[in-house]
């Protein structure tokens, strides 16, 4: 293993297991559902953003890492099956058929919610979420503080 790498924690590794496109999480590596390997292509051979397509899902890039993001899209390009169903899907003008967290959600209870890969447990979505904005806050706080040192030699 890399010294660099990053190792998630067990709170994360839990939000991660919860997740619809995740089949398997472990403090180093995440799994992800051939559905979403074929639908993350898809969307990315229409010109779609990868890091926008994991955030879309749950899977921020400050959690996650640019670079895994980035590397994942990287492999599955060379797979010429996924490629092969990713621009069937294109052509056929499939939807994807993963959701965004929150779609399949009644609006009126968020607070116990069993979702795919969750094995029935119940979650309170408010806490996906509080998790989720949190990382993207602390993203943005990162990228601010870089801005100002590259502004302060200015000044």
């Amino acid at each position: 293993m890399s010294r660099n790498r990053r190792m998630f924690t067990p709170e994360e590794m839990a939000y991660l297991s919860v997740l619809p496109v995740v089949s398997h999480v472990t403090s180093t590596r995440i799994s992800y559902t051939h559905d979403f390997k074929v639908d993350c292509l898809r969307a990315y051979l229409s010109g779609e953003s990868p890091s926008a397509i994991f955030r879309q899902v749950g899977l921020d890039p400050s959690l996650v890492g640019p670079k895994r993001i980035e590397r994942c899209l990287a492999r599955w390009k060379r797979s010429p099956d996924l490629i092969d169903e990713a621009q069937l899907r294109i052509n056929s003008n499939t939807s994807p058929t993963y959701s965004s967290i929150v779609e399949n959600v009644s609006p009126y209870d968020v607070t116990r919610v069993a979702l795919p890969n969750s094995g029935g447990k119940k979650v309170d979505l408010r806490d996906l979420i509080i998790y989720q904005q949190s990382l993207h806050i602390h993203e943005l706080e990162q990228e601010l503080s870089r801005l100002r040192l590259v502004r302060e030699p200015m000044a």
